[in-house]
C-alpha cells in the first residue's frame, strides 16, 4: 500500500510527540519506539527527512532536537493540544479579521494555514471564524510570529446565517 501525505504527517507527529517527551534519543531508544509501531519503514524515512531538513541532529549515536526542531515539534504539539482540548460550545463565536501587508505574504500564508489547522471557518478572504476557544498557545504563536499586531478578534454571539456555521462545526 503507498504512503499517503496523510501518513507521512501522522508519522512526523508521531516523531513530535517521541521528542517532546525527550531532551535526546539514543539509537536504543529509537529502536526500542520503531519495534512498537507498525510501520517501521515509513517512520525511519520520516526520521532520515527529519534529520535532513535541519530539525533533528545527531552525534555520538544520539538525536537531538535542534532549535528549529523545537519550534517545529512545539507547533504540532500544539495543533493536537488544541484540538483535544474542544469542549462544549459556549454559544459564541471567535471571529479574526486580518490584513497582513503584501510585503509580508509568508506572514499571511502562515496565519492562514495556522487558522486552517486550527479548524476555523473562511467566511472570506481574510474573516475567519470558531466556536471554540482560543487557547493561550494560539496567541503565543502568533505573538511568536509577530502575526498579533495584523490581527483582531472579536467574541460574537449573534450572526446572520449562522445554522450553516453550526451544520459546519457540528454544533
Amino acid at each position: 500500500m503507498a504512503k499517503t501525505s496523510k501518513d507521512a504527517r501522522r508519522h512526523i507527529r508521531e516523531w513530535s510527540n517521541f521528542f517532546s517527551d525527550l531532551k535526546s534519543a539514543t539509537d536504543e531508544e529509537i529502536e526500542k519506539f520503531l519495534r512498537s509501531r507498525e510501520k517501521k519503514n515509513y517512520l525511519k524515512q520520516s526520521l532520515q527527512r527529519l534529520e535532513k531538513r535541519g530539525f533533528l541532529l545527531k552525534k555520538e549515536n544520539k538525536f537531538f532536537p535542534t532549535p528549529k526542531g523545537l519550534r517545529f515539534f512545539s507547533k504540532l504539539n500544539l495543533l493536537d493540544r488544541n484540538k483535544q482540548a474542544l469542549k462544549k460550545w459556549d454559544g459564541k463565536w471567535r471571529l479574526i479579521s486580518f490584513d497582513v501587508p503584501v510585503v509580508d505574504d509568508k506572514k499571511r500564508y502562515l496565519l492562514r494555514g495556522l487558522l486552517h489547522e486550527f479548524n476555523f471557518y473562511k467566511l472570506q478572504k481574510s474573516v475567519w471564524i470558531c466556536p471554540n476557544q482560543l487557547a493561550a498557545d494560539f496567541w503565543n504563536f502568533l505573538v511568536d510570529y509577530e502575526l498579533d499586531k495584523y490581527c483582531k478578534v472579536m467574541v460574537v454571539e449573534v450572526i446572520e446565517g449562522d445554522d450553516e456555521l453550526k451544520a459546519y462545526f457540528g454544533i
